[in-house]
Formats: structure tokens, sequence, C-alpha cells
């Protein structure tokens, strides 16, 4: 039997990427095998100039031989330098434990941008005297940040004649805040809100569009230009534009068209617009084929060359409409006020057909609540307007969705339609970043089924270009507590490996001299450093995350000096080893507060001290800096010496006390020590019992954490195995939990607990609580790595309680499955283990007296294994009567029958 070719290549964790600009980008493949653990021993990578070349099975640009490796993830390129703005095809193949060769993958391309010294080749420019106008007031941490002055859209076009049949051409862009670029009359790509959101005093990232086939002799650019995040509040001026096209011709040569004072400029029917604002479009002064040859422009403005930020490349998924929703219902509340009900409360906008007399106004205001007469409640927008308004040409049906802003919603008011609407008049348009789903779960409990639901929903409304904390009210930033909450969880649904690396870059760049971090990520209010230590531990947080669940070591050297700033920035600002002025959110939204009601807030930003230095230590052993991981795992001990001085009190740490009498332990304040294991070994079972004392019996089997307990309270019931009581707390259907949110109508995560529908924050699409999802696939289907990467990795399925359970997970070495049902007094349990990595599995023992096959096969019986023939890819992993194997890769079905 052959072996077949590597699947699923990538390039620095992306799909055929057309933009990198690394000098020695990462490669990614996938194996499969027929036979029971296959490895990799070996592999041979070409990297050719031309298509033609990679089907001879020719590298020009490199030919790595045979090489005797079993790595098939973060490969680096070894062969000659990548020029800039060019396309390189590439292939693989295995050598597998048998030592037979597979034929090569198929083709894989990657685009290089401006590699090394070369420059993005153009002027950075813009509209003289664009007309402005007063953004709303937003608020901040309780402080207004005041109204600015925002622009109306700019318009910019440019003609120009090629001279020849064209072989390609290429066009690099970068719009700020945001823009829509057009070719010939035609819009290049289905991307929404490009660029990437960033701080803009530090980068700005461009992309690269292919345009090849929309070349013609005579040819028109034109751009749009929004506001987006840049503004002046933040510190910036008014919108611009940087754009280069490159046409290679067939017969030889390059045309270059760049954005320089040649360019026109003019304002459109975009007029106010804001990601807050939201868009009003006059569509009485659209400006018939502007972006077409032939336009006359006599009476635009020329462009103004003008500075901008420095450029890189854009190395993420871009955002994009992911999908479409019509309305469940449509109600009409008062006289011409039509209320569209969508199901969900998602992140994006509607897109409004329509046809009336010229001058009509329609507008369409987005909530994700409605009050008890059925009107819209637009509460939990706080200061965003989050309105859209279309006016009509009057030229037939005309259709509408807005260019550069997004709502919060799972209702829209929509007034002034001329006539009487339908199914047919607003569609929802879903947008977030284009990540591929690589994890699920499926249960027979419809409860568990509804929370995976709404948590997926949530973690798709911010997953924008940053992962933000709410689509719908004046804020959307990158909060890094919400990020250091769900990026476990997250991971296991969506591919995250470039989206995070590339946010994990705008946190480094964030950092200040001091090593300080802010709490929200761009910065674009100096009010958020330095960060509550919850919060900026996100930056270490993420590091580790990337080098266990992706296997990226690479992460951690690039990120060294950097994370060693922060920890030393934390020390720095303690006093006698604790944590005293940092401490802003500790543990945020408990239950009935905003503000942590029992957890003092220095014990959060300890532990979070205690965590981050522990954490540095183990990094610097891994980069090879001894001294170093001796010098801060001394910090680390003295840290956790000082914490339980200060905080452990008798068998309990301290909590907030409401009053004389009250001596109830606090959730948060005992689990987070249990969590780490800060706690001296001869009080350990004691605070275990006091936490669970305040689960069970002051709490009736329900939380009373807020993000940060939330976050870790599942991880220390798995740790002592009591997945029955963390099953218990999520299931509970009233208040505080996820199924109270589920029986109040929730279709996707609230902020708060509590179902607050007034003003205050209290937003119903906040991802925060969704921490909850990596114990779906941790505690439930027991899917945990063991080595950095999922290379080897723990199934510890949790088998009562639920009757049947599907889970599966795409890791970097391919996908791993656990399935399972049970009928009667037989569970069936298939799993899959990826080629090249190994799984420890433990199966709990369910009934006094049981057997295990599988396929087929006797392996257990009277607590002993039967040790199966060679080749089975099956082995006890320890000497005890209970039932722990090793699984070679492959596939395997267990059957597990009472006796």
């Amino acid at each position: 039997m052959s072996i077949r070719a590597p699947y699923d290549l990538r390039v620095e964790y992306l799909k055929n990427p057309n933009l990198i600009d690394w000098p020695r980008p990462r490669f990614f493949w996938k194996l499969q095998s027929g036979f029971r653990g296959d490895y990799q021993t070996a592999y041979q990578i070409i990297v050719s100039s031309e298509r033609e070349l990679a089907e001879k099975e020719i590298g020009d640009f490199w030919d790595s031989g045979q090489v005797k490796s079993g790595e098939c993830s973060h490969v680096p390129y070894g062969g000659e330098e990548l020029f800039s703005c060019h396309s390189y095809y590439w292939r693989v193949r295995w050598w597998n434990s048998s030592g037979q060769v597979s034929t090569y993958s198929e083709i894989a391309v990657f685009g290089t941008g401006f590699m090394g010294n070369s420059r993005f080749k153009a002027s950075w420019i813009t509209m003289s005297d664009p007309e402005s106008y007063l953004g709303p007031e937003t608020i901040l941490l309780g402080q207004s940040e005041g109204q600015d002055q925002q622009f109306k859209a700019i318009y910019l076009r440019k003609e120009f004649k090629a001279r020849g049949q064209i072989s390609r051409a290429l066009a690099y862009v970068c719009g700020l805040g945001h823009y829509c670029f057009y070719l010939n009359g035609q819009k290049v790509g289905d991307r929404v809100l490009e660029p990437a959101w960033s701080d803009y005093h530090k980068v700005a990232f461009y992309n690269a569009y292919e345009v090849t086939d929309l070349i013609q002799e005579l040819n028109a650019i034109g751009i749009i230009l929004g506001n987006g995040r840049y503004l002046k509040k933040y510190g910036y001026d008014q919108p611009k534009l940087i754009f280069r096209l490159e046409i290679y011709y067939a017969q030889g040569g390059l045309d270059v068209i760049g954005s320089d004072e040649s360019w026109k400029t003019a304002h459109g029917p975009i007029q106010e617009n804001g990601l807050y604002f939201g868009e009003n479009y006059d569509a009485r002064l659209e400006l018939p084929s502007w972006n077409q040859p032939g336009f006359d422009d006599s009476d635009w403005k020329k462009a103004k060359v003008t500075s901008g930020p420095p450029l890189s490349a854009q190395n993420l998924p871009p955002v994009r409409i992911m999908e479409c929703l019509k309305p469940v219902a449509i109600t009409n509340p008062e006289a011409g006020v039509y209320i569209f009900d969508f199901g969900r409360n998602i992140a994006g906008f509607a897109r409004l057909k329509v046809c009336g007399p010229a001058g009509t106004t329609v507008q369409m205001r987005y909530a994700e609540l409605l009050h008890p007469d059925g009107s819209l409640n637009p509460s939990t927008n706080d200061r965003a307007r989050a309105t859209d308004v279309y006016i009509l040409k009057g030229q037939g049906e005309e259709t509408f969705e807005p260019h550069f802003t997004y709502h919060g919603f799972r209702y829209v008011e929509l007034r002034g339609f001329p006539g009487i609407p339908d199914t047919d008049t607003l569609e929802a348009c879903f947008i977030h970043t284009d990540l591929d789903r690589v994890g699920d779960i499926e249960t027979s409990d419809s409860l568990l089924n509804d929370i995976h639901a709404i948590v997926l929903t949530s973690f798709r409304s911010n997953l924008m270009s940053i992962p933000t904390d709410c689509p719908q009210r004046d804020e959307r930033h990158g909060w890094l507590g919400d990020l250091m909450a769900i990026m476990e969880a997250a991971s296991f649904n969506f591919d995250l490996a470039a989206y995070y690396s590339h946010f994990l870059n705008l946190i480094r760049q964030a950092q200040k001299e001091d090593g300080s971090l802010p709490d929200f990520v761009p910065p674009y209010n100096p009010r958020v450093y330095p960060a509550d230590p919850a919060w900026g531990s996100a930056f270490i947080s993420l590091c580790w995350h990337l080098y266990q669940f992706y296997g990226d070591r690479d992460v951690l050297r690039k990120n060294f000096q950097a994370l060693k700033n922060y920890v030393d920035f934390l020390r720095q600002k303690a006093t006698t080893h604790l944590q005293f002025g940092l401490g802003k959110y500790g543990d945020w939204c408990q239950p009935g507060s905003l503000v942590a009601k029992k957890t003092p807030l220095e014990l959060v930003s300890t532990f979070f001290y205690y965590h981050d230095v522990q954490l540095f230590a183990q990094i610097c052993e891994l980069v090879g800096r001894k001294e170093e991981a001796r010098e801060y795992l001394d910090l680390a001990g003295q840290i956790k010496a000082a914490f339980n001085g200060a905080f452990l009190d008798g068998f309990q740490y301290k909590a907030l006390r409401q009053g004389p009498i009250d001596r109830l332990p606090d959730q948060t304040s005992n689990l987070l020590p249990l969590y780490l294991k800060m706690v001296p070994s001869d009080r350990e079972a004691e605070v275990l019992k006091n936490l669970l004392e305040s689960i069970i019996v002051h709490h009736d089997c329900h939380l009373n954490t807020g993000v940060i307990g939330t976050k870790f309270i599942f991880e220390v019931l798995n740790q002592h195995e009591l997945q029955s009581l963390a099953l218990k707390i999520i299931k509970q259907t009233s208040y505080p939990g996820w199924g109270y949110m589920i029986k109040e109508g929730a279709t996707s995560l609230w902020e708060r607990w509590e179902k607050l529908t007034g003003t205050g924050m209290n937003s119903h699409n906040h991802a925060m609580f969704g921490s909850v999802e990596a114990w779906f696939f941790k505690g439930l289907a027991g899917l945990v790595p063991i080595e950095p990467g999922w290379k080897v990795f723990s199934i510890r399925p949790f088998f009562h309680e639920v009757e049947k359970m599907k889970c599966s997970l795409e890791t970097i070495y391919g996908q791993i499955r656990v399935n399972w049902e049970k009928v009667g007094e037989t569970i069936s349990l298939e799993l899959q283990v990826p080629v090249n990595t190994r799984a420890r599995l433990s199966l709990p023992v369910t009934w006094p007296d049981y057997i295990i096959e599988e396929s087929g096969l006797k392996i257990w019986e009277k607590y002993q294994f039967l040790a199966p023939e060679t080749g089975v890819g099956i082995t006890l992993a320890e000497a005890s009567s209970k039932p722990v194997f090793w699984l070679e890769s492959g596939h395997y079905e267990f059957v597990i029958s009472r006796t």
C-alpha cells in the first residue's frame, strides 16, 4: 500500500497566502496513512519561481533534498533570498516509518510583499480640506472621550493606459481608516473594513490583490476612504491612501501606477460614516462611472501628498460577510415603523432593497433588544448612534449596504420606507474574520448544544481584525482581559494561529519603554496604561498558548525581551512581592456587580504576578536562558510565600467581608491559588473543601465568579476529577449561569450574569464568559495536550450523564476525533489519532466488571490488559488495574461492555 501525499499545505499558518513579508517563512503540512503507528522520518520541500517548474518537481529557489526529520510544522525556508512582490510555488513529500516515500503534494503558492530593504514606493495622498462633521461623544471607563472631528468619505481616482498583453497585475493598497477598491467599475475583492486595525503611530497594514483579469487598454482606479479608527481624538489626522499597481507584460517590461499628486479627489454619496456612528448615504449624489475610464473629473480636486505611518504586510485572514440571515419576524409597533427580528444577536449590518421617489429617506437603527411594547430598545448601544441612513435617487430598485461601519444587533428598526416591507427588504450580513472552523462538539444534551451555539455566536461577533469585547456600543476594543479569558476556548473552535500571532505583534508594539502594557490593544486611549495585571497577563499567556496549542517555540524567542521587560515592570511595581497599586478590574463582573464584591483586588493582581513570573521562568528554560530561569523561579517562590502570608487566612483565602459575621469563603479567592498549586500542601484539602462548600452549599451549585474566576474554576474542578460538579454548574437554568441566559432567550453571551436591559455596561454579545467552552473539549471529551502542538495528547472522556458525544479538533498535525455513544450497558468509542502523534487514553471505570474490545479484539478483561498482537498500536500506559493506554496514530473503535 502506497502512502498518501501531504495535504493542507500552509505558510505561516495560512493557506496560499498572497502577502508574506518574512525572509524565512515557515512551512506546514499534514499527513495521512493507512498504517497504524505511522510517522514521518524524512521530508523534501521544493520551492519554485514558476508553476511549470513546480509541476516538473524542480525547485529552482529551494530544494531541501531528503531531510531526516519528523517535523511537519514550523519548518523554515532555507533557499535563495526571496524577491519582493513575487509568487512562489511549493510542494512537499515525506518518508514514513517503513521507508516508503509519497508522491509530491498538490502545488501550494505564497506571495511576497516588500521584502528586506525594498520599500512600498508610492506617496501617501489625501484630499485637501475635506468636509468634516462632529462624531458622537464617546465614554471610556466612565470618562468622556469628547466629540471627534470626522470626515465625509473621500473618493479618489486615477486613469492609466496599459501598453500590451498582460501576464500579471498586482495591486498593493492601504487606505486609512478603511477603504473600498474599484478597478474599471468593479469592486476588487470581498473584504470588509480593510485594512486591519492598528496603532497607526506604529504601523499600518497593506493588502495585496491579483487584478490581472481586470486590466484592459484604458483603465481607471477608484478608491473610497472612510474614517474607521483613524480618528483625530486618537491622535491621527484625516483619511489617506497609499497605492501601488504593478503591471507585468507578456513580452517583458513593467509599469507601476502609484499614488501621487496626479490623482483626483472629491466627495460623493457616502457622507458621514463611523464605526459607532453608522453611515449616511445620499444616492442622489452618486457619480455614475466615476471609477471607470473616460469619466470627466475636471471639477475634482488634485490629491495632496502627505505623510503616513510605516507599512507592514497584513498577515491574517480578512473580515468578510460570512453569513446572511433572513428576518424571522417583522412587526409594526407604530405607524411607519417596522421591526425586523433576525433571530440571532450578531455583528454586521443590514442590506436594504427599496424602490421609491427620489429624496425618500430610509433609516435603519440597530439594537440587541426590544422594549416590552415591541419598540426598539437601543440602551445597550450606549453612546453609539448605530444608525444607517439611505436617501433614494428614485431610479427603480435600489440596493444599499454600508461600507465603513458595523453594528451589534438582532433587531433593525426601519423608518421612512416607501410602502410595506417584506422579508426581502432587509437581509442581515454577519461579518467577522474569515477563520477556518477547526473544532466542533455535539452532545445528546440539547442545553449543552445551545450553550455551545451562543458561545460560538459571541466568538464570531468579536473576531474582527482584533479580538474585541463587544460589537454594539461605543467601545469594541481589544481588551486583554477578555482575550486572556477565552483564547484557549476560541482556539478549540477556530484556526487562530495566524490571527493570534498578528495580535501578539500589536501587543508588543503597544509596550512602553518602562515595560508597561495597556488594558486594551491597540491603545487608542492613553488612560489604559498601565494594565491591570490580570489584563496585562494576556501577553505572556498568549505567547504560552501559541507554544502549547500550536507548537510555536519561535514565538517565545521573538517576544523574550518584551516579556522580560513586562515581568520586570511588575517586579518594580511590587511591594514586598505583592501587587497593591496596579489592579483596576480584578474578578470583573461577578454576579450582581461590575466590580468584585468578594474577591480582593490585590489578591487577583498578585496571583497574576506569580502566574506571569513562573511562566516566564519556564520560557527562560525553553530558550536556553538557564541563569534567568533560576532567577525568576526563585522570584516566583518569594511571590508565592508572600501571597500565602498576606491572603491565606486559616483554611481559606481572604475575601471582602460584608459584615462582622461574614465568614463565607469566596470562590475566586480560593480557586486561583488551587489552580497554580500555590496552597501549602498541608492545607490544600481544606481550601478545596471551602471552595466546594461555597459552590455547593452557599450557592446551590452556581458560580459566584467573574471573568477571572470563571476562566479557572473548571480547570480546578478537572484537576480534582470533579467533572460531575462542573457539568451541574454549567447546566443550571437558574441565575447565574449559561442555562439561565438560554432560558431568558439569549442567542449570544451576555457581559453580565444578570439580564439587564437598561443603559450601562450590559452588552448582550460579550465573549468573555465563553471560557466555559474549553471545558466542553477538555472536561467532556477529555482532550488536553501533553506535548506542545498536540504532538502527544491525553484523551480522558467523561461518559457519565451524557449519552452521546461527537467531538473533533483539527490540530497542526491533523484531526483528532472523539465520538462516543452509550446504549444500555455498552459504550462505543471511536477515536482518531493523527499521523506523527500519539495519545494517552484513560477510560473511566464505569462498572464493577467489564471488558474492552478494540476493532473486535478483546484487550481488557478482569482488570488486566490482554496484550494484543504486534502492530495494533495499543500498549499499556501504566502498571495498574485501570485501563490507561498509549495509542499510536490511527483510527480506533473501542467497545466497553458490562459483564
